[in-house]
């Protein structure tokens, strides 16, 4: 008798635990499909602001990355640098915070700032078509570090590309 009552219990815990669970995906594979809401969510750190055209760094922010993190509710919060490379950081916004909302639509990444001190006079709404996988973030262009370079001709041809920070 005692031996059937403790296999009940020992049933219902499993039942209530991660016993009937499947283990949760593997970032590379939340990531497969490329932009999709399981792969953006988390912390990814931007290092410095490359170039379109051949990769190099053309802002290298060393050991102060920009921090940019998604969260679950379409919410994500930006923070600036304190990099003395940076331009930014330089004129008073080291460590500033951006606030706002995101959303995916369809290939396209949605970024409405409800809330900044050191963007663009104009910031409101970016869409970008970015790449993505599990280890890299590249929105393909300037974002939140649009105002770290002025140059006519760098500007156009300048990314930020975030690295997802570790777990």
């Amino acid at each position: 008798m005692k031996k059937i009552f403790l296999s009940a219990i020992a049933a219902s815990f499993c039942l209530l635990t991660a016993c009937s669970d499947d283990p949760e995906p593997s970032t590379e594979e939340k990531c497969e499909g490329g932009l999709n809401e399981d792969c953006l969510v988390g912390t990814w750190n931007l290092n410095g602001i490359e170039s379109t055209i051949d990769k190099s760094k053309i802002v290298d922010f060393g050991v102060a990355p920009s921090t940019l993190v998604f969260t679950d509710d379409g919410k994500f919060e930006f923070t600036t640098t304190t990099s003395p490379n940076s331009d930014m950081a330089g004129r008073g916004c080291a460590g500033e915070k951006t606030y706002g909302e995101w959303s995916i639509e369809g290939a396209s990444l949605k970024i409405i700032v409800k809330m900044a001190r050191c963007q663009e006079p104009d910031a409101g709404t970016y869409t970008t078509t970015p790449t993505i996988n599990a280890t890299d973030l590249n929105f393909n262009k300037l974002v939140f570090h649009s105002n770290d370079i002025s140059d006519a001709f760098i500007k156009p041809n300048a990314t930020e590309h975030y690295i997802r920070a570790a777990d």
